[in-house]
């Protein structure tokens, strides 16, 4: 049964470390070669603590914790299988991002850089929007409602987006793409899109963080930029809801430029052999991986309990939750869990998004695994350990790795991908709990694969509830397409992806690591390490009984 909220909140508030506590994280250390709960915790307070600021691909904090990683695969007894004989493989990428340095302004109003606005940092050439007029262009999702080429023709267009609740499956998200793509749209200086409010926090430090790229040229379209509804209305002179196709707003001053910069921190991959004891198969692997980074850290700092409050009652999948305003009766529940927590403890300002479940806590089972693989008689097949980075910018350190393997890709015989382990209690998901699993593309390449899977769950001491739902064709959150197993898979290679859910702490904030638990986290991670054994130990390797695609395809749940 489910606790009821209040009491799960107070528990887990009542547990976790005071702000002043929470800053004397443990620092790195020689733990066991047992893989215990404990370790993990102390690992995880390192890895996802604040210093880090949110490990984001090309920001020292991600570059800091590849280090540690490669250093703990050394000290573990793994044997260095990243370039040219090195831990690491660098992926060369440059960062396209948003300038610092200029400023938007209408009126005497200054624009606030991530509150107000967040230039999305695709690669469409800057159009200097210093004296430009803002237009009403209609309803992003309804074509019906857009002005037409001739209004567009060097303005800056402004486009609504329909409430969360309002919207349907044809129209959930703003399809920004064909906006900028649309030759209605090809003579507008900017495209300025109020969906800000919607999107959250958590984009706008995406899109201030910028993208990862290794396509350096520039395209001849608008650029386009959220805003919220506020500075909507600032800019149009009236709200959103009252303006009409065509309607003249007010005059932009500034700039919003999108640049591309060299990584200040280089990005990258982290990969480790296990050698393999029977020299007939040795040369053949069992892949596990993890992704190491995170979304970096916001420049608005939000109060982390009021944060929790809110999200437990309307975004109970984080950032997957629509950002909508809570309903009165809502309201009142989120003030009910709030005014109970500001018992227990004052108001803390948050803005790292320490990313302890997404992925530390994977990132730490693979840590833990390796150190224990290694101190025991190794398997008969190798096994490949490979922190990937960039994961959350598009899958790009698994789709470099898996394009450019230090080994060779087709003596990989299996892959195993730990993505967000650490969470699945009842207070996470409804129907979550001890055994509670989600398992990705199990049987899409090999029934042989998930038959082995299925076996040594069974063996388990408290054997896992395997939840297939986001396993299924054509699911909407897309798991299939969103973690770095499909890299793998796209290449004939059977893989998988083990995760215990998300949660109203999924990119947000919030997501730290007092609120994993550490025990389920273990058993997690000692399933995973007998599923490698097993088949790196077995005689043969699993067969593939389904078609594989084409690796350059678009991913297709």
């Amino acid at each position: 049964m489910r606790l009821p909220l209040i009491a799960t909140l107070l528990t887990v508030a009542a547990c976790a470390p005071t702000s002043t506590a929470r800053t004397r994280t443990p620092s790195f250390f020689t733990t066991t070669s047992a893989l215990t709960a404990a370790d993990l915790r102390v690992r995880l307070f390192a890895l996802s603590a604040d210093s880090m600021m949110g490990r984001a691909p090309g920001d020292i904090g991600d570059f800091k914790a590849a280090s540690y990683i490669a250093a703990e695969f050394a000290r573990a007894g793994l044997t260095p299988a990243g370039d040219n004989g090195t831990w690491f493989q660098t992926l060369p990428f440059y960062r396209r991002t948003v300038s610092r340095r200029d400023t938007l302004r209408v009126d005497t109003y200054i624009a606030k850089l991530g509150i107000d606005y967040a230039p999305v940092p695709g690669n469409a050439r800057y159009r200097p929007i210093d004296g430009v007029q803002v237009v009403y262009a209609g309803l992003a999702s309804d074509s019906s409602t857009w002005i037409d080429a001739s209004t567009a023709q060097g303005k800056a267009l402004l486009f609504a987006v329909l409430a969360p609740e309002r919207r349907t499956a044809a129209n959930r998200r703003t399809a920004l793409p064909p906006l900028q793509n649309n030759p209605r749209f090809r003579g507008a200086t900017t495209l300025l899109v109020a969906e800000l409010d919607v999107a959250g926090a958590s984009s706008a430090a995406a899109y201030l963080t910028g993208n990862l790229v290794l396509d350096t040229t520039w395209r001849d379209v608008p650029p386009v930029v959220l805003v919220t509804n506020a500075f909507g209305t600032r800019a149009l002179g009236r709200t959103l809801d009252r303006a009409t196709s065509g309607t003249v707003g007010r005059t932009l001053r500034g700039g919003m430029r999108v640049g591309l910069f060299p990584l200040e921190f280089a990005a990258r991959n982290v990969v480790g052999i296990l050698p393999g004891s029977d020299p007939t198969v040795s040369g053949q692997f069992v892949a596990i991986s993890a992704h190491n980074d995170h979304v970096g850290f916001d420049h608005a700092p939000v109060d982390h309990d009021s944060l929790r409050a809110f999200n437990a009652i309307v975004r109970p999948m984080g950032a997957d939750s629509p950002n909508r305003t809570p309903t009165p009766d809502e309201q009142r529940r989120i003030t009910h869990v709030l005014d109970s927590l500001r018992k227990l403890r004052p108001a803390r300002l948050d803005s790292i998004r320490n990313g302890a479940d997404d992925d530390g806590s994977g990132t730490v089972a693979l840590l833990e695994i390796a150190e224990l693989m290694a101190s025991k008689p190794h398997p008969r097949r190798s096994v490949l350990f490979v922190s990937h980075t960039a994961e959350e910018f598009g899958l790009l350190g698994s789709a470099w790795y898996t394009d450019h393997p230090t080994v060779n890709r087709d003596s990989i015989i299996s892959e195993i991908d730990v993505d967000m382990i650490g969470r699945g209690g009842v207070h996470d998901l409804p129907d979550a709990g001890p055994t509670y699993l989600e398992v990705v593309g199990i049987r899409r390449l090999s029934t042989e694969f998930g038959d082995v899977l299925d076996a040594v769950n069974k063996k388990q001491p408290l054997p896992f509830v395997f939840n297939l739902t986001f396993d299924v064709p054509g699911h909407p959150l897309q798991y299939y397409c969103r973690a770095d197993h499909y890299n793998y898979a796209r290449y004939g290679i059977p893989s998988v992806s083990f995760s215990r859910g998300e949660h109203m702490d999924y990119h947000q904030v919030t997501d730290e690591p007092q609120y994993i638990d550490y025990d389920s986290l273990a058993r997690v991670s000692m399933f995973v390490k007998d599923a490698v054994v097993e088949l790196a130990t077995r005689s043969t390797r699993p067969k593939l009984d389904k078609p594989k695609g084409d690796p350059k395809a678009v991913c297709r749940q």
